[in-house]
């Protein structure tokens, strides 16, 4: 990293970034991008992509009101998707991210922050991230797409089976 700055999401960036997630193999279409300007423009979610000497390299999002029911209660913000290219990763780029997020909930004043991360295997470094930076479980179990999951439950172990984790500022 040569000179790593954080931006706020902006028109300019949505063509760029779909194309460098396209190149990597991953399924990340502009609508999503255009979905998160649009939300960020009405307060809803704030978006900050990361440049490394002008290229991009990755993104996180900071819903300011949680889908998660537990969450938007406590009125704690939500780190809601987190992404850094391949070629960037195990930088320190995505724990930049984190913490810019958590430096605009200090802001707005709010006391926790939360985010959900996957059970599956593709998200080893993430868990191991989230809990070197002092996010831990919140204690309410595992959840699939927004819901509890309960005992002897079957559901499909995806990207959508997560566990919710907080972390006081």
């Amino acid at each position: 990293m040569n000179q790593l700055i954080l931006v706020p999401l902006s028109q300019p960036d949505l063509d760029e970034i779909a194309l460098a997630f396209k190149q990597t193999g991953w399924h990340k279409p502009k609508s999503i991008y255009e979905a998160y300007l649009k939300e960020q423009l009405s307060g809803h979610r704030s978006v900050l992509i990361a440049r490394d000497t002008g290229k991009f390299c990755g993104y996180v999002t900071l819903k300011w009101v949680s889908d998660y029911l537990f969450f938007s209660e406590k009125n704690i913000p939500e780190i809601a998707d987190l992404n850094v290219l391949p070629q960037y990763q195990k930088k320190g780029i995505g724990t930049k991210l984190i913490q810019a997020c958590e430096d605009l909930a200090r802001e707005r004043e709010r006391k926790v922050i939360g985010l959900g991360v996957g059970l599956i295997a593709d998200y080893g470094s993430a868990q191991r991230l989230y809990v070197h930076l002092g996010y831990v479980p919140d204690g309410r179990g595992l959840y699939y797409k927004n819901m509890a999951v309960k005992y002897a439950e079957k559901v499909m172990v995806d990207d959508d089976l997560v566990i919710y984790l907080t972390k006081i500022l």
